[in-house]
């Protein structure tokens, strides 16, 4: 194998269950290889190791299979041992229980030709987000130990963030904002804020995991079932039932309450048929059990044997488990001062993670949306697959990273700039068009016609053709607000659309999801929902700034050409100026013509021309070539104008743009330093 492109071996050593994938550093095409530890274990097993005498120790659940099988006489030369993970560094026992299992893994995927791992493999351990140095020094002498070498340790809630790098549910640059991590597993409970691919704040509860509800549903069993804890001592199948049968019950209960929590659950499973059964499990029961918790004595035992001396657990007081778990998550966030629009996004990870009411207290603490939340297909794996993927992704984000820094120039002359003059030009042409016509057409033009009937002085048609326009300007502004509404909507859309696709051509995601024009339009009306305003990224809401300034320019500089603001007519500003001057025009080359230069003497605009003359002057060819003249200068004048409004906020345009991507590229190189 090329000495550069090397074997990866991410572990996510839990409580419960340990998962285990293999990857490259370099991956071409390749995907993310589970490992099968044989008898259904696709990926993962259970944190669990049979220890017998005078034989080699099993694990998984090939151990919980022989211990359930096993006769009372083969049981007294075996120990089953589970849990062990969170008492690694108060428990040399918990140590070396560890050890031994990591090790028996090892040795037990060697015998059967496994590649599992070797000198050429990169190991990457998860490490809980809230461990001290202690617990660090305890995981790396167990691997070393345990045959593995000298590994990589990686904090489990940035494996649980390259996850969804990997997978393209959330962006680069959304690392760098704020996302809360909550690893809810088997053992522990752990919370890590992370900005910039960094834990800035962790926090949690070494105490407060799933085994706690594997004790609370064998109480359950017990009060359902009275009588039964004297069997299960006196034929040794307490801890088998305690810790294995009743979490299989756990899980099943809570992944029907995730569908349905008006279901009930029954359950009879190996063991348990044989001294009795669960019945009628139901959701408002759990809340009652989970509110008034209180430890197995053989459970406090367990503990203290672990040498655990102090705490909740120990405190032989009724527990309130969801108050534990909302306690902890706020404590943090007060402690640490993250407040809700911190969070831009929440990873839910770890098996006991999808514990309905987890959800629902995360959403509560922090006034969020259930659909800011993120979740893996599978949860209990996600971290593993996370920490497997680590040298993989830092391979192709510098890459990717390069290609597009090198291809920024060309993409924004091709792909961007053609597009803002595209859909620019589309609205303007459209607004100017409908002002002209809806102007000239619908309301000088009767006005032309009725003067060439009537005659008059040129002054009043002047004043009348103003008044006309200034009463129909609130109409044209209200016509130009619709078509700039297209503008406002469609633009930042239409950019953003450009940027993912360019992006996701290069392998990489880009931040923000992609929002319609219906949904940005009720955002500037300030009616957008959470979810909505939330998942309009950051160079949408910079481009609607400038589209909004963009809308009041063009309008302000519309307006004010109709209505005469800008002072740059023949006789004077605004369409009225310009008709009654080709009108004063025609009648004085006619005048001159007829009665010589000094005949008219007079100013040509206050003279009462009778209508026959008028008509004599303006023919119906003639008015036609007077409107269709003012429609071209207000155009032009309109275009000049609009450029000119419109120049700088299109440099703050494609300025905002350019600095959007040149920080995003640039967070892909933040996944290095890790």
């Amino acid at each position: 194998m090329n000495r550069k492109n090397r074997p990866v071996l991410g572990i996510d050593f839990g409580t419960t269950n340990s998962y285990f994938c293999k990857y490259l550093t370099q991956p071409d095409g390749q995907k993310i290889r589970l490992i099968d530890f044989g008898n259904g274990q696709l990926g993962g097993l259970a944190s669990t190791i049979l220890f017998r005498k005078d034989k080699s120790p099993i694990v998984g659940k090939t151990a919980e299979i022989e211990w359930g099988e096993a006769t009372a006489a083969e049981r007294k030369n075996y120990t089953l041992r589970t849990h062990f993970k969170p008492d690694i560094t108060r428990s040399d026992d918990a140590k070396n229980d560890a050890t031994a299992f990591l090790q028996t893994i090892r040795e037990q995927t060697a015998a059967r030709r496994i590649d599992f791992v070797s000198p050429e493999h990169v190991v990457i351990f998860g490490l809980p987000g809230e461990s001290g140095d202690d617990f660090r020094e305890s995981l790396h002498a167990i691997a070393d130990a345990a045959g593995y070498g000298k590994v990589r340790l990686v904090a489990e809630p940035i494996g649980a963030l390259l996850y969804h790098l990997w997978n393209k549910d959330i962006t680069p640059s959304e690392t760098q904002k704020g996302v809360l991590v909550v690893d809810f597993g088997g053992g522990t409970c752990d919370f890590a804020f992370m900005q910039r691919l960094e834990i800035a704040d962790a926090w949690g509860d070494m105490l407060l995991g799933g085994r706690l509800f594997d004790d609370l549903f064998f109480q359950w069993f017990l009060d359902q079932n009275p009588g039964a804890l004297a069997q299960l001592i006196a034929n040794g199948d307490e801890y088998f039932v305690h810790w294995l049968e009743c979490r299989q019950i756990k899980e099943l209960f809570s992944e029907t309450m995730t569908l349905n929590r008006d279901e009930m659950v029954r359950g009879r499973l190996g063991k348990l048929r044989n001294y009795g059964t669960f019945n009628n499990l139901t959701w408002g029961e759990f809340i009652d059990r989970a509110k008034n918790y209180r430890p197995h004595d053989t459970f406090v035992n367990y503990l203290k044997e672990r040498n655990l001396s102090t705490g909740e657990l120990l405190s032989g007081k009724s527990l309130d488990l969801l108050a534990w778990f909302q306690r902890s998550l706020i404590k943090g966030l007060d402690k640490y001062r993250i407040r809700s629009s911190d969070v831009e996004r929440v990873i839910l990870t770890g098996g006991s993670s999808q514990w309905p009411f987890v959800q629902d207290i995360v959403c509560e603490a922090l006034h969020i949306d259930p659909k800011q939340l993120l979740t893996s297909e599978n949860p209990k794996a996600a971290i593993s697959e996370g920490l497997v993927v680590l040298p993989a992704l830092q391979h192709t984000y510098e890459r990717v990273s390069q290609r597009l820094q090198q291809e920024t120039p060309q993409f924004f002359a091709k792909r961007i700039e053609p597009e803002i003059t595209r859909r620019l030009d589309a609205i303007l042409n459209d607004i100017l068009n409908d002002v002209t016509v809806r102007l000239y057409d619908g309301e000088i033009a009767p006005i032309i016609h009725e003067y060439r009937e009537s005659g008059g002085p040129l002054i009043q048609l002047k004043e009348k053709i103003r008044a006309t326009t200034l009463n129909f300007a609130p109409q044209i502004e209200d016509r130009i607000q619709q078509k700039l509404t297209d503008l406002n909507a469609g633009l930042p859309e239409a950019l953003h659309k450009l940027i993912r696709q360019w992006f996701s051509e290069n392998g990489v995601s880009y931040y923000g999801q992609q929002v319609n024009a219906s949904e940005v339009q009720r955002l500037s009306a300030g009616n957008a929902d959470i979810a909505t305003t939330n998942k309009i990224g950051d160079l949408q809401r910079e481009i609607m700034d400038v589209t909004s300034v963009m809308v009041i320019a063009v309008t302000a500089t519309v307006m004010g050409t109709i209505t005469g603001g800008t002072q740059t007519a023949l006789i004077a500003s605004g369409p009225a100026g310009w008709l009654v001057g080709a009108v004063a025009t025609a009648a004085t080359m006619w005048m001159t013509y007829e009665f010589g230069r000094d005949k008219i003497n007079e100013t040509v605009e206050k003279l009462d021309l009778p209508s026959g003359m008028v008509k004599l002057i303006l023919r119906e060819g003639k008015i036609k070539t007077i409107l269709n003249e003012g429609r071209e200068k207000l155009t032009e004048l309109l275009r000049k104008e609009i450029a000119h409004a419109l120049e700088k906020p299109l440099d703050e345009m494609k300025s905002q743009i350019m600095r959007n991507i040149d920080q995003e590229v640039r967070s892909l190189t933040l996944i290095n330093h890790l």
